[in-house]
């Protein structure tokens, strides 16, 4: 028998799921799932690989989807892709949370001094944090604390009410994202060849290039954070916090808080029952269409 992953049983047991019985399967075992009257299974295969079944529907299965790493689509990296390693000295920036409706926006820049940082960060696995499970991105963002120091990196986290606030003021989302990134890149800029940046717009160049020293090149693209150590690092660190405020506003709430933006009607509809529309701006950004849906069902309004 295939025993699940102590991490996946872990989150298992906070998140109520009981494991109801198993048996066995080609190349595995699987598992049983219930939580009240929803079901769903999980099978452990030998190689390691684990995976959610069950109705497409099912609460229970589409969080441990969220909770698995993210499969890798046809023509994509390997999941034991590591970043090439450059001797450049190098900041990097990458965001979580834009896309989630509950939890905060997060920002995070790593700056890597030479090829011995560098490799560092490839030794301890540093990778798309995409591509990791809960358990490893919590891990692996304690690591690359310690191997670069809290002096050469940076982390901004807004809460839900900041998010809004600051990104009314700003104009939209990206712009926000420009506003933070140029303090990263302040902050981080002494002894800097080139700063990459994940590509969180197509004008994403334009609103950080004023903040980049005069020298320093700026690289701005898709998928930075599988192919660049710092960006890599930078996407693991802001993750990490993401899930760790998130966990913060869940415990906040009462209830655990779903990732993403398309399973979170039944939880947004809970909280503005529970809390009312106050207690919705405090864990989710009330700007998404998702709150004109859910106040609109509940009857309240903003």
């Amino acid at each position: 028998m295939n025993a699940v992953p102590r991490d996946m049983a872990a989150f298992l047991s906070a998140a109520g799921i009981e494991v109801t019985g198993s048996r066995e399967v080609d190349y595995g075992t699987q598992y049983f799932l219930s939580r009240g009257e929803d079901v769903a299974n999980l099978t452990v295969y030998r190689t390691g690989k684990v995976v959610a079944g069950g109705r497409p529907a099912s609460p229970v299965r589409q969080e441990i989807e969220g909770y698995l790493p993210r499969a890798v689509p046809p023509g994509g990296r390997s999941k034991t892709a590591r970043p090439a390693l450059d001797a450049t000295r190098r900041l990097g920036i990458d965001e979580a949370g834009k896309g989630d409706y509950f939890g905060p926006l997060v920002v995070a820049g790593v700056r890597v001094s030479g090829s011995s940082a560098a490799r560092e960060l490839q030794e301890i696995g540093v990778r798309d944090s995409k591509d990791l499970s809960v358990a490893q991105a919590t891990s692996l963002a304690e690591r690359v604390t310690r191997v670069l120091g809290p002096g050469n990196l940076r982390v901004v986290s807004l809460s839900p009410r900041e998010f809004e606030r600051r990104r009314a003021a700003a104009g939209n989302v990206n712009l926000l994202l420009g506003e933070i990134g140029a303090q990263i890149i302040g902050e981080l800029a002494d002894e800097l060849e080139v700063v990459v940046v994940d590509e969180f717009a197509r004008a994403a160049r334009s609103y950080l290039e004023p903040s980049v020293p005069a020298g320093v090149r700026l690289e701005v693209r898709r998928r930075a954070d599988s192919d660049d150590a710092a960006v890599a690092a930078a996407s693991i660190l802001a993750r990490a916090r993401h899930l760790e405020d998130l966990g913060r506003l869940s415990d906040k709430i009462g209830f655990r808080l779903p990732r993403g933006s398309t399973h979170v009607v039944e939880a947004a509809r809970r909280v503005v029952e529970e809390r009312g529309v106050e207690g919705l701006r405090e864990v989710a950004k009330t700007s998404f269409r998702t709150t004109e849906q859910v106040l609109g069902e509940t009857g309240n309004r903003r």
